[in-house]
């Protein structure tokens, strides 16, 4: 095997053909879960807060649905949680991620196996 080569790969998920969910949102989305505002997934990735807006307005109206639970800033700041649909939405593109893994780890061995002899 040659040294240093290894299999890569992107998933996202489409609706109706438009892009509706890749690796970064899904950081994102995940990045709000853990922060509990937009404001400070912003800051865990940084990212600008209008480009994390825009992504989420987007993912919403393609979804015909909220993403995102959110509470206005003030003295105690925002608040920002994950809906039900985007909770699960999360999730299965968890599952699939490690899916993919798992079989480009064992496939991805054997194909790699005989470069370079």
């Amino acid at each position: 095997m040659w040294p240093g080569v290894e299999v890569k790969f992107k998933i996202w998920f489409e609706l109706s053909g438009q892009p509706l969910l890749g690796e970064g949102g899904y950081e994102l989305l995940k990045a709000v879960e853990e922060e509990g505002s937009i404001m400070g997934a912003c800051r865990k990735l940084g990212l600008s807060y209008r480009k994390a807006l825009n992504y989420i307005r987007r993912l919403e109206g393609l979804l015909g649905k909220k993403a995102l639970l959110t509470k206005r800033g003030g003295p105690g700041g925002g608040k920002a949680v994950l809906t039900d649909d985007a909770r699960a939405l999360v999730r299965a593109y968890e599952v699939v991620k490690e899916a993919v893994e798992r079989t480009i780890r064992k496939v991805g061995l054997t194909a790699l196996a005989d470069l370079g002899h």
